[in-house]
């Protein structure tokens, strides 16, 4: 509802400027930027006729009644405004010197303004400048400028205005129409161009009513004339019965605005005590001095003092004097600030000395100055204790974290070491199977099967720590390139005859695809490991299936796809089977270290080329090779970089 000031000013009614804004937008005059009540310069007059113009006073277009039908449809107006507009309230005020009246209101959700209210001129009210500059007013924001701190509006919360100046026919200030917010509020110009529309309907209208009622006002004129000598015999009774009736309806008003004023308080007042003994924050207010104001419910609760025994004493009646002392040097701070402060408190209770993150603000006065300084403290121990528990496991997680790159690259130190120990005897024993199967006419029967099995377990293990020692490479940053022109087709059909035996073993057999020769630039041996790597996967996973193998030109890479109808590798293997020690299936049921394709990865990778499977579980799968014909600049470097994760990462 309008706060009601109850000091009595000068009324409205000064006559309208020779040029009128008429455009529906706001114009380049103070009012229509915001300008606030202090800023105004024009008054807001009585206006009286001047001898012979044959216009009427302001104090008669104030006396004339709006018809029914018309304030109804005024009401329908406001109705759709609002809705349009989605605001809580849109009004029709109107001036009746020395108040303004709500002479229509939206009935919209929110609307704290109730049709026929009033409030005292020169409060401050929004429609007061409007109708003072007679030009339109927008005021997108008011809680962002302290010059309208002091309005009755922004105290209603309403924080956004548009308003456009009515005018009697006569040029007298009828009121104003107006929209108001809680939230800012820019008004587009299409609302601006609305609200101007609907002022120009409401100034028809009052035309249509001021002919009307001039026709009317005639007639009482005749009428009066007629009973002047009756009028002029009795004025002095009715004056004194006139002055009699105003001093009681004076009081009656004066006595209803009061009761009206005191029971918004009242309210306000209940609504602030509840809201605030609702929250779990500590919530209280302090004099300048100190000296309690106001504490909440939880206040009461965890310092064993009521609300009533609390105020007008201080910090030192409740709490010791260190921490009276510490509470007041910040309540200091927030005031010298004069704007809100953030800091970390602790306060002593039953259970022990609590933390609390506080919040300190200096309360003002309508003028602005400091009188008080609010504090809302939210207790933040379980918070505090968790970060320091949080503090605690990171410094454990990094010593473990810590421990463990040690473990891993005391691990590849000794993969590095044990695959060079065992790389020397292992190749005096291939070269002695080798010889041994050279003599193989003059050994028993037997012996040169028994030679040949020798000398497979010798390339096996051979492969097995070569792909030791080609992991310690590439995590050393070792791993070299030497280049030179490769035919990717012989070098592919090369190492399947090496598999011949293997093959026959497991009961696959390959079928080729490969029309032509595909050269390109590679490494002969690293490639060789490659295709060495893809064609065991297939013969062990293959189940015995047909093992399909193509190798092709695409464009300006060099493709090399092997495939088999085996086991598969399910889905959620696919993206990690790149990497160290890694496999899709069971160690238990198949060999191997899980390095092959890890390290078919890495040199293809540094030949500038990529790999990838493709599967579905049960139906087997095909390893896709992509190299690039031509050397790449700066794509082929001649020692591969260790994983970016460090030793104990697998490189992605």
């Amino acid at each position: 509802m309008l706060v009601v000031d109850h000091a009595r000013h000068p009324g409205l009614g000064e006559p309208a400027p020779s040029e009128r804004a008429e455009s529906a937008g706001l114009g380049p005059h103070g009012a229509a930027s915001g300008c606030p009540p202090e800023q105004r310069t024009d008054d807001l007059g009585t206006k009286t006729s001047s001898p012979g113009s044959g216009r009427r006073g302001q104090s008669s277009a104030v006396a004339i009644d709006i018809p029914t039908d018309i304030a109804r449809k005024w009401q329908e107006m406001t109705d759709l405004l609002a809705e349009i507009l989605r605001v809580p309230a849109a009004l029709i005020m109107r001036v009746e010197p020395p108040e303004i009246v709500v002479c229509v209101s939206s009935e919209s959700m929110g609307n704290p303004y109730e049709p026929n209210e009033r409030a005292r001129l020169d409060t401050g009210l929004y429609c007061e400048t409007v109708m003072k500059t007679r030009m339109p007013l927008l005021v997108p924001d008011a809680s962002k400028d302290e010059r309208w701190e002091s309005s009755p509006d922004v105290k209603l919360g309403m924080i956004s205005y548009l308003g456009f100046p009515i005018a009697w026919p006569t040029g007298d200030i009828f009121g104003t129409i107006c929209v108001l917010d809680d939230r800012a509020n820019k008004y587009s110009k299409t609302y601006q161009a609305l609200l101007a529309q609907c002022r120009d309907v409401i100034e028809v209208d009052l035309k249509s009513i001021f002919a009307f009622d001039a026709r009317l006002t005639e007639e009482a004129r005749a009428k009066e004339r007629l009973e002047q000598q009756v009028a002029e015999r009795t004025a002095e009774l009715r004056r004194e019965i006139a002055e009699h009736e105003q001093t009681e309806a004076a009081l009656r008003k004066v006595a209803e605005e009061r009761r009206r004023a005191e029971e918004a308080l009242r309210t306000s007042q209940e609504l602030l005590r509840a809201i605030i003994d609702s929250s779990t924050a500590i919530v209280s207010v302090k004099d300048i001095e100190g000296r309690y104001i106001l504490v909440n419910r939880r206040f009461e609760e965890l310092f064993g003092i009521t609300r009533e025994a609390i105020v007008g004493k201080s910090d030192d009646d409740v709490f010791s004097r260190e921490h009276a002392e510490a509470l007041r040097a910040f309540d200091q701070r927030a005031l010298l600030a004069g704007t809100a402060l953030e800091d970390e408190e602790v306060m002593p209770q039953d259970d022990g000395v609590h933390t609390y993150l506080a919040i300190k603000f200096p309360l003002r006065d309508a003028a602005g100055v400091p009188y008080a300084v609010g504090g809302i403290s939210t207790d933040i121990t379980e918070r505090k204790k968790i970060e320091a528990e949080r503090a605690l496991l990171l410094e454990d997680e990094q010593r473990a974290r810590a421990a463990a790159e040690a473990a891993v690259r005391m691990r590849d130190d000794f993969v590095s070491i044990a695959s060079h120990e065992l790389y020397t005897p292992i190749a005096g024993l291939k070269l002695a199977v080798q010889g041994l199967m050279r003599e193989a006419t003059t050994l028993p029967a037997g012996a040169e099967r028994l030679a040949a099995m020798a000398e497979r377990q010798c390339r096996r293990l051979v492969r097995l720590i070569e792909d030791l020692l080609n992991v310690a490479r590439i995590q050393a940053g070792k791993l070299e390139l030497k280049l030179g022109e490769v035919d990717l087709r012989a070098l592919s059909r090369e190492v399947v005859e090496d598999f011949d035996v293997e093959l026959k073993q497991s009961g696959s057999t390959v079928t080729w695809r490969a029309d032509a020769p595909v050269v390109g630039m590679w490494d002969r041996a690293r490639l060789e490991q490659v295709v060495t790597n893809l064609v065991l996967n297939a013969i062990k996973y293959g189940r015995g299936k047909p093992i399909e193998i193509s190798v092709a030109a695409v464009g300006d890479m060099a493709r090399l796809v092997v495939a088999d109808h085996g086991i598969g590798i399910d889905a959620s293997c696919v993206p990690y089977i790149f990497e160290r020690f890694e496999r899709g299936v069971s160690a238990q049921h198949y060999g191997g270290l899980g390095l092959g394709l890890y390290i078919s990865r890495r040199i293809v990778n540094a030949h500038g080329g990529s790999i990838r499977v493709e599967s579905e579980l049960g139906a087997g799968a095909a390893f896709i090779v992509d190299l690039p014909l031509r050397r790449r600049r700066h794509a082929l470097p001649t020692e591969v970089s260790p994983p970016a994760g460090g030793p104990d990462e697998p490189a992605g």
